[in-house]
């Protein structure tokens, strides 16, 4: 089995450096990522104070001017831009999400000719604006597109990036450049993890032998998943980010504790 440590060298010009603040938006609350430590504010509507947020983020250093905002908050949709009408971004979403108080958003990413839609919580989005109101927002699938999109370019085998996270995990397929496939899967153990894995490569046909499957990170909470597939696939690699212990500990989607 080949299992490698292969460093993302385009993430290295945008790993965190001191005052800066990443900030990521969950439905159960934010995560602010800093140099040194990941911090997370509970939101809970019923007892929530804009004043106490307030003090919370002065009391840790929070507000700094360079900062800039990634959603998480719900499982977006990926449409070519030949088949996108900004107009219309809502119905390209599922309808089983309650729409009250959501606003949808849209990313264009010129690299793929695509562009992710999403929704997301428009208190939340005003209260963030309030404290940091020259901030620079995304969903995080774009932010992912855009990266590993430029890692791919050139590759002849096709490239199978997971990222596995609290309780999802996203799958993307490139062939160089583009993007063939994207999706994000519910799971709660190691064996739905193999299970939807398994299908995602079944359906679409993919020999072992025609793509590499690489990890965004790796981490000790998640050996379990890493160990699940060694007897289905070969070709494993992963992508290193510097991140200390403490930190992904702290963070819902440990890939991006230590990004910018």
């Amino acid at each position: 089995m080949v299992i490698g440590q292969q460093y993302l060298m385009q993430l290295n010009k945008v790993y965190l450096r001191h005052n800066e603040l990443s900030i990521h938006s969950f439905v159960n609350g934010f995560s602010f990522s800093t140099f040194n430590e990941v911090f997370f504010y509970e939101i809970n509507n019923k007892n929530f104070s804009e004043e106490k947020f307030s003090e919370w983020l002065k009391k840790n250093k929070l507000i700094l001017e360079k900062s800039k905002l990634l959603y998480f908050s719900y499982p977006p949709v990926v449409v070519p831009n030949s088949l996108f009408d900004y107009q219309k971004a809502k119905y390209y979403l599922e309808s089983s999400i309650k729409l009250e108080n959501k606003v949808v958003k849209y990313d264009n990413i010129s690299k793929t000719n695509q562009s992710v839609i999403y929704y997301e919580n428009d208190e939340n989005i005003k209260l963030l604006n309030k404290f940091f109101p020259a901030i620079k927002s995304k969903h995080f699938v774009s932010y992912l597109i855009e990266e590993l999109s430029n890692m791919s370019t050139g590759k002849l085998k096709k490239q199978l990036y997971i990222n596995l996270r609290k309780d999802f995990f996203e799958i993307f397929l490139f062939q160089s450049s583009q993007l063939l496939l994207f999706n994000t899967y519910n799971y709660k153990n190691a064996d739905d993890f193999l299970y939807f894995l398994l299908y995602i490569t079944e359906i679409h046909h993919l020999n072992s032998d025609e793509f590499k499957l690489i990890f965004l990170g790796k981490y000790s909470i998640f050996n379990s998943y890493y160990e699940s597939i060694k007897g289905y696939h070969k070709d494993i690699d992963f992508l290193i980010s510097s991140c200390e212990n403490k930190k992904v500990e702290t963070h819902q989607s440990p890939f991006f504790c230590n990004l910018f």
